[in-house]
Order: C-alpha cells, then structure tokens, then sequence
C-alpha cells in the first residue's frame, strides 16, 4: 500500500509522515499544494490511500481525485501535532483492513468518499450521542482536543447556525471538581464582550453533556499562516497587531483571568481583519509572563511579514524583541501608536527622507501657483463658481411624502412625511463627526444604553483606511475613497453621528418605503429589472464605490445606492432569538457582496447578533422628521 499526504503544513507533514510508519508499514510520501501539478501527478502511480489537508484548495482536491479515482480519502482535521499520534491510532490503523476490503469490493468512488468523511470526525470517547447529537446540536466536524475538553464544529439545527462547542470530556463529567472547573471557566468567558473576541453564546448541560457554544471564527490561524508561509505587508501587520492589542488591553483593564495568547488562538480572515479566540478562564493571569508573551508573539509576526516589502516594520519589530525594558501590553500599544504616525508622515511627505523635498519646496509652490493661473486663462475656469464636491452637498436630503403604502408582501402601512439622506454617510462626513467631538461632550449624543466600554465611535481600521482614502489608495486590497460609505461602524457609532447630526436612524418602515415608494416597487427605480446593472461606470472601484459615482441603483425621488455598496442600520430593534429580554438591531438593503438584481433585495430583514458588531458590508444613512431646511439645535 502507498500512501500520499497533501499538505502545505510542513511541521505537519512531518509529525504525521512519523506517526503513520510508527502503525502502518507501508510506503508514505507527501506533496505540498504547488507540487500537484498535472506533470507531477501523472508520475505517481497506484496511491492507494490520499490523507488531504483540509484547509487546502478546492481545485487541488478535485484535481487528485480526477486523477486517483481508486484511492481512498481521508480528510486531515485541524488539530494539535500532539495529537497526531492518537489520530493516526483511531483512524488509520484500525481501520486498514477495512480499507482493503473496500477496493477489493469495488465500491463506489462517491459512497466510499462519503463513508471515510464520515469515520473522520473523531469522536473521542465522550461522544456517543445517536447520530453526532447533543440535545439541539448536530456535530459536523471535530476541530481539537485538549486537556479536559474537545472542540468540535456543529450545527445548531433549531435556528440553522454553526458555532463552536466545546465539550468537557466524559470520563471528566462525573467529577465534581472538574464539572466545577468548567463551568467558572464558561462563567469568565461569558463576561468578555469584545467586538474582536469570538462571544460565547452559552453553556449547557444536556443528557450528562457538559459545554458551552460560542461563535465560530472564521479564517486561518496564525499558526496556519506561518505553516503554509503565507506572507502580509507592513499594513496589515500593523492592523493585525493593533487588534491583538486592543483585546489584550481589553481583558486587562477589566481583570478578566485569561490565558496567555497562543498563536493558535489568532485567526487572520480573508478580508484582512484578525478575530481572538475567547481565552478567558477560572485561573488568575500571570502578568509577568506578559512580556514572553508579546514577544513570542512579535517574532512569530516576523514570520508571516514580507520583509522584502517591508524591511522598516521589520526593524521595528526586532527592536522591540531586544528591548531590555519592561514589556507591557500598553506600552506596546504606545510603540504601535508612535509608529504609525511615523509612517503616515513619512506617506504623506512622499518620501523617506523629507528633509530632501523641503529644497524644492518654494520652487514647486512658484511652479503650482504659474500652473494653475495658466490653466485657468486657457481654460476660462469660472473662479466665482467652482464645481461642487461630492463632500459640499452631502447634507443633500429627500422629501418622502406621508401617506399609505405598501410594505412587506402586501401589508397596508401609514407613515407620516420625513426626510432621508440622498446618499449613504461617507467617510469625509464622519470625519467630520470625529473631529467635532473631541472638542465638545459626546456623551449628550450617545446612546442612554451604550456599554461603558465603548470609549471611543473611531470605526475599526479607521486610521488606515480613512488614510487610505485621503491618499486614494487601497485598503485591504480595494480601492477607496473619501466619498465612499464609512465602513466598520457599529450602531452605537451611527447613533451618536445621527443624533450629532440632529437627525435619527431610520425604522425600518421608513427605509422601506423609501426604498420602494409607497406603490412598493420591486427595485428602486420601479419594477422592470435591468439587463445590466452596472454599479458604476468607473471600474476603479470593487467594493466601496464613492456615493457619487452610483449609477442606475436610484429611486425616481433621487435616494441613491439602497441595493449596492453597504447595507445600513436601522432604528429598529428585534427580539433576540437566543436571549430572553435582550434585542438586537435590524439592517436594511443590499451591499457589494450581494446580487444587484435579486428581487428579494429591498424584501430581506437582516438582524446581526448585536449592537457592537461592525462589518466592512454596513454603514448607514440619517432621517429627520422635520424639514432640513429649519436648523436643528443638536447640542440638547
């Protein structure tokens, strides 16, 4: 029998090359996903059983299996290289014999693929549940074990949800003291309520089981990362480390016991932004391991930094590691901090150097002022009337008459007359919010209900991508633009900035009926869909298209982007599906990611899981009741 690991984890590959020879006594090779090359795979003969990495391409699986139809796979799950031996134990030796029953017999390519992904989620000896059950719980894939508890992957069937349970193991749940244990740990978990941090949903006892759910994370590890070599640029290391930062700081300041952060526990998604597991725990945090602990973490963020691009963070970084002095995580904040601004100059001056640029500074202005006086007689520029800015009429507001209509599927509603924003909140717009009130109170804006946490309405990534933006360069792969929608808002942020502002948020009804006019239209502009619904015209932009460039996405009235660009928050609260006496809020409309022709589009009522959560698909937009033309005084 020859047996082939598809792998890009190196240290992997390794731990399971040894402990398959250790049981099995045949033949084991290995390729990595760039080594499976049609050339390549046409080499190998009679693979008898293929052990893939689950975390690989779907393109490399189908393509070793067009290419071994005959071989028997096996999905490796992600789990710790410590517990490969006794994966390799329960699922490939004793099982063998079987396999070679299974070629013998001919069976079905598909049934057999079925059956041994099936087999592949270990269950341990704690999960003997009738069909992978726990109460309202379908297990699907088992993630890790540890010490006293196992993390699988489920389905939460009632509500059609997948989330983390991580379960104490049986031979634990008898003891009192280790039933004890578990549950302070959940107890301390369920304190945390960090935007950035994975939430615990909540714990159960169920039929003898003991766990807790808790959000799934979505993405790679760290770990992964540094495994598969995968490499990030100055600023997304930057965003990467401010994250870790500010939740460190978060349990911290809060006293919450947690363990120290493993790289196992970081998690970079595909969009760029980094979530934490939940890492509280019953133990008291050993503060003078904090500074080990910044530092492991700094050299493991060297590994996945491409210092090619960015040999200056590097720099940065190995200082910090050699730094004699006391290594805290708030001083680590400081360092990131003066860094950064460090780098936004040295941007901004359009060199590293700029003391070389200050002498051609007074040429270049001479040069600019001759330019523009030039341009300006050829041209016959009108100075008394320059062409606005998006930003110069952004208060812009339409009138939405009062009256009946129709909203939902056929339900008869009546609203009285209100005013919304032609254009969604961008980014300039909350700028100004910014600014504004770091010199007054802004605690008379915020909500009576906002958690006392939330110290600050600056939107996550806001420094780099308001940078971004100014400059007219991408973030996070995409270019933006001041006049784009503000993104990463929660709706404690578009509370405050709409209340600033003398306005509210919309209810739901309102952005409805301005969304499909009271004859409740199809799409915004009636009902007769488009061949082509082109965005805009400027293929420049791929997500956060600048609200002025919105093309075609425009109700007759002139209310514009309801079906593209972000969704939006509303006023409009919900009962909490999952918590007794909690709500949470509603968003409205479609967003970059979604289709621009569904017909469901201005139908479909989403409810996020709470208040604090911010996304790179939401911003929103502000309504008045009262005519925008008489001055609201905001300040009361």
């Amino acid at each position: 029998m020859i047996i082939l690991i598809i792998s890009d984890r190196k240290s992997i590959t390794g731990h399971l090359i040894d402990a398959i020879t250790d049981f099995v006594d045949h033949e084991v090779m290995s390729l990595t996903s760039s080594e499976c090359t049609p050339v390549k795979l046409s080499t190998l003969k009679n693979i008898d059983l293929i052990i893939h990495d689950i975390n690989q391409l779907t393109k490399i699986s189908k393509a070793i299996r067009r290419r071994f139809t005959k071989s028997i796979f096996i999905r490796f799950p992600k789990i710790e290289p410590s517990e490969i031996n006794n994966w390799v134990k329960e699922v490939i030796n004793p099982n063998f014999d079987d396999y070679e029953k299974t070629l013998k017999n001919n069976t079905s390519i598909e049934n057999t693929l079925d059956e041994l992904e099936d087999k592949n989620i270990p269950l341990a000896n704690s999960l003997t549940a009738i069909e992978k059950r726990i109460g309202d719980y379908e297990l699907t894939r088992f993630i890790k074990s540890e010490n006293e508890t196992e993390v699988h992957e489920a389905l939460q069937t009632s509500i059609n949800r997948k989330v983390s349970l991580t379960l104490l193991k049986r031979d634990l749940s008898q003891s009192i003291t280790s039933i004890e244990s578990f549950r302070e740990t959940v107890r301390e978990k369920a304190k945390v309520s960090h935007p950035n941090i994975a939430a615990v949903y909540e714990g159960h006892e169920n039929d003898g089981y003991l766990f807790y759910t808790s959000e799934l994370i979505d993405g790679q590890s760290l770990e992964h990362a540094i495994d598969c070599e995968i490499k990030f640029n100055q600023e997304q290391i930057i965003s990467f480390l401010k994250v870790i930062v500010e939740t460190q700081l978060y349990l911290k300041s809060r006293q919450i016991p947690h363990a120290s952060l493993r790289i196992s526990d970081i998690y970079i998604n595909s969009d760029g932004t980094t979530r934490i597991a939940n890492t509280a725990t019953k133990n008291p945090t050993n503060f003078d391991s904090e500074k080990l602990n910044i530092q492991q973490l700094i050299k493991c963020t060297k590994q996945i930094l491409d210092i090619h691009l960015s040999p200056k963070i590097s720099s940065f970084l190995d200082d910090l590691c050699n730094n004699t002095d006391t290594l805290t995580w708030e001083r680590f904040a400081e360092k990131i901090s003066s860094y950064e601004r460090q780098i936004s100059y040295i941007i901004e001056s359009g060199s590293e150097e700029p003391e070389k640029k200050n002498s051609y500074y007074f040429l270049a202005l001479i040069f600019l002022f001759l330019s523009i006086i030039t341009i300006g007689i050829y041209f016959k520029i009108d100075w008394e009337n320059p062409q606005k800015s998006i930003r110069q009429y952004q208060d812009l507001m339409v009138r939405v008459d009062g009256g009946e209509f129709i909203y939902q599927n056929g339900e008869i509603k009546t609203l009285p007359t209100f005013w919304i924003d032609r254009y969604e909140t961008t980014i300039s717009d909350y700028k100004i919010f910014l600014d504004a009130i770091q010199l007054e109170n802004v605690e008379k804006y915020e909500h009576p209900e906002q958690p006392a946490e939330k110290i600050t309405h600056e939107p996550k990534y806001w420094d780099q991508y308001y940078h971004a933006a100014k400059l007219g360069k991408p973030f996070s792969g995409h270019l933006i633009s001041l006049d784009s929608p503000v993104i990463y808002v929660d709706w404690w942020d578009a509370y405050a900035y709409s209340k600033w502002k003398g306005r509210r948020l919309p209810t739901e009804e309102e952005w409805e009926k301005s969304a499909r006019s009271k004859l409740g239209n199809i799409y915004p502009w009636g009902n007769n869909s488009l061949p082509s619904l082109d965005i805009t015209s400027n293929d420049k932009f791929t997500k956060w298209i600048p609200v002025n460039l919105v093309e075609r996405d425009i109700t007759k009235e002139g209310i514009v982007g309801l079906m593209s660009n972000v969704s939006e928050w509303t006023i409009t609260l919900e009962k909490d599906p999952k918590i007794i006496g909690n709500f949470i809020p509603v968003i409205r409309g479609g967003n970059f990611k979604t289709n621009e022709q569904d017909p469901n589009q201005l139908l479909d009522r989403k409810a996020v899981k709470n208040k604090s959560h911010r996304s790179e698909l939401i911003g929103f937009r502000t309504l008045t009741d009262i005519n925008p033309e008489f001055k609201v005084d905001n300040s009361k």
